[in-house]
């Protein structure tokens, strides 16, 4: 059974992005993407986005829609990635994608994130990934100065945020939670 999810603001509002209800994956909802974007409105030109846990791509996509310039997409997931292939392609945004077939921790600690702008983290709830993604972003010690993260996790998951980044930006939908945060280097 596939279900859609649609961009909800810049040239791609309304584009469906399809997903596989039958899997694990839990999209962002387009109201906490409403709320993100409108956090980020005047930041998004040009931005470069990193996608981790990419999922469905919905927050990758509708960054590229408001302005970004480019959103890497990692997903570990087959069936997720040759979806998220099949929309890129049907989004007609080749050029302002790349798609890796990869896991995001061995990911991170392989390239160079100080290109990004905006990371992405919306990893699946309950397996305590927000603490190990954070902890190895904190560590990889070639962050951009002025890059943002926005982390998406269970309101009834506790989430240490190292030292090294500050909660901009918080909000609760529901039963997720959601911070912006700054990275303070």
């Amino acid at each position: 059974m596939k279900n859609s999810i649609r961009i909800t603001g810049g040239n791609l509002k309304g584009k469906k992005i399809p997903f596989d209800f039958k899997s694990s994956l839990r999209p962002t909802s387009s109201k906490l993407r409403e709320v993100l974007f409108n956090w980020l409105q005047f930041e998004m030109q040009d931005n470069q986005c990193l996608d981790l846990f990419a999922g469905t791509g919905a927050l990758g996509f509708e960054a590229i829609s408001r302005g970004a310039k480019k959103t890497v997409f990692i997903e570990s997931n087959k069936k997720n990635f040759l979806m998220l292939k099949k929309s890129i392609l049907k989004l007609n945004l080749k050029n302002q994608s790349l798609l890796l077939f990869k896991d995001c921790f061995s990911w991170i600690k392989e390239n160079d994130l100080s290109n990004f702008d905006l990371i992405f983290l919306d990893p699946p709830f309950n397996n305590n990934y927000e603490k190990k993604i954070l902890e190895l972003l904190n560590n990889s010690q070639n962050l951009k100065s002025s890059c943002k993260i926005y982390l998406e996790f269970s309101k009834f998951t506790d989430v240490d945020i190292p030292d090294s980044f500050s909660v901009f930006k918080e909000k609760n939908v529901g039963d997720v939670k959601a911070y912006l945060l700054k990275y303070d280097n």
